[in-house]
């Protein structure tokens, strides 16, 4: 399996990386939450969250509500996250996008001009799509968050 850029630096975690990539942007954000709250999430839900999300939300739980980073994202807190019709019900019919209750949104670019969602299941699964919810089309940015972390770190504008 090759590593992502962010497990490849000099941090142990893709949490870690966007934690000190934030520090050093003097972003503010949460203290991360614990096993518990990812597994009741998980109960919730009947989802699996991936490895790499929850070593995330292990380390960093989000930005507050009212803070974004210098290139207007906010990453949600875990608390936020909710499934597509839930979150936008507008993007949730199966001909905008397919299987719509599988997406939860986790983040968003400036105050929701579009949102970002990973797709879960109820058991792990082999690619956690990373998709914009909000265009005319959804558009697949990565196949996992790890991924998307790279693209993020390296250059946000690929996000938009």
């Amino acid at each position: 399996m090759t590593s992502t850029l962010a497990e490849s630096m000099d941090f142990t975690s893709v949490g870690e990386s966007l934690k000190r990539h934030w520090s050093s942007h003097d972003v503010e954000v949460n203290a991360g939450v614990s096993e518990a709250e990812l597994r009741a999430f998980d109960e919730t839900y009947g989802v699996v969250l991936p490895a790499d999300l929850r070593d995330y939300f292990r380390c960093v739980n989000g930005m507050p509500p009212d803070v974004v980073d210098d290139g207007m994202m906010r990453f949600w807190m875990l608390e936020e996250m909710e499934p597509l019709p839930q979150g936008a019900p507008q993007y949730s019919d199966v001909t905008y996008v397919q299987d719509p209750e599988t997406l939860f949104l986790f983040a968003d670019y400036s105050l929701w001009a579009h949102a970002y969602a990973i797709r879960l299941g109820k058991s792990p699964l082999e690619s956690n799509e990373v998709i914009i919810i909000g265009y005319e089309s959804p558009k697949l940015i990565s196949d996992s968050f790890s991924r998307f972390v790279d693209t993020y770190l390296i250059s946000k504008d690929l996000l938009h």
